[in-house]
């Protein structure tokens, strides 16, 4: 069984995703994507992409800091390096349909305050669009962006913990009993029940061998995919089930 990736490709064909204008949160509510404790939806950033028309101040978007830029000349790149990182990485803006070079930045836990150059070029400098900009011993300037709050993170199935175990959460109706039936117990309902952790919320940490692994939910006599994992494969039964590879 080979998984298959369901995330839609950007506008520049990466997995990078791009800011979101007002315009297009409204059209987003409209077609149902949220901004939820499932973190910023994909398809809300792939309509973003397009719908800035404008350089805006940086925002965080879930927790994702979203940065644009327009120059007032055509560019060939536009890209960013952040303090947090050490100035070590280059992260490249993608140019949208308007002109208009777009980036979001996925805010590490625990950072709240975000400092950040611009290149445009090969010419650093501070965003144009951001107010709040830090003089530095050699002269150089660069942005700031402070967190007012620590964003809202995505739950993705499944967690790998600090001790490699694997954590996977279910969100259902309250006071059922709910497993973890996979290939690594095989697919028995009543080997790993899961505890609800609150109303609701259900949840199950182990050890899972290393390499590529199959499974599903189990509730109320029937199996349910796992909707916080979009790696999806067919078994041999043909039924839909959620895959992921443990690297260790």
């Amino acid at each position: 069984m080979k998984p298959t990736n369901t995330m839609p490709p950007s506008i520049n064909g990466s997995r990078q995703r791009g800011p979101l204008s007002v315009r297009w949160l409204l059209c987003a509510a409209m077609l149902g994507t949220t901004i939820s404790a499932f973190g910023i939806d994909s398809l809300t950033l792939q309509m973003a992409e397009r719908g800035t028309y404008a350089a805006q101040p940086p925002r965080m978007l879930g927790e994702v800091l979203l940065l644009s830029i327009k120059p007032d000349v055509p560019a060939r790149f536009v890209g960013a390096r952040f303090a947090n990182e050490s100035w070590k990485v280059l992260h490249p803006f993608a140019l949208n349909e308007n002109g208009v070079y777009v980036l979001d930045y996925e805010v590490p836990e625990g950072v709240r305050e975000i400092r950040y150059r611009v290149v445009v070029d090969g010419l650093w400098i501070a965003d144009p669009e951001n107010p709040t900009v830090e003089v530095d011993d050699a002269g150089n300037e660069i942005s700031v962006f402070v967190l007012e709050k620590e964003p809202v993170r995505p739950i993705v199935n499944p967690r790998r913990e600090a001790d490699g175990s694997l954590t996977f959460t279910f969100h259902g109706a309250p006071g059922r009993r709910v497993a973890l039936v996979a290939d690594f117990n095989n697919w028995d309902p009543s080997m790993s029940f899961m505890d609800e952790t609150s109303p609701g919320n259900y949840s199950i940490t182990l050890r899972v061998s290393r390499g590529s692994h199959w499974y599903s939910f189990f509730s109320g006599g029937r199996r349910i995919l796992d909707v916080r994992n979009s790696e999806t494969a067919v078994d041999p039964d043909g039924r839909t089930v959620s895959y992921f590879s443990n690297p260790s």
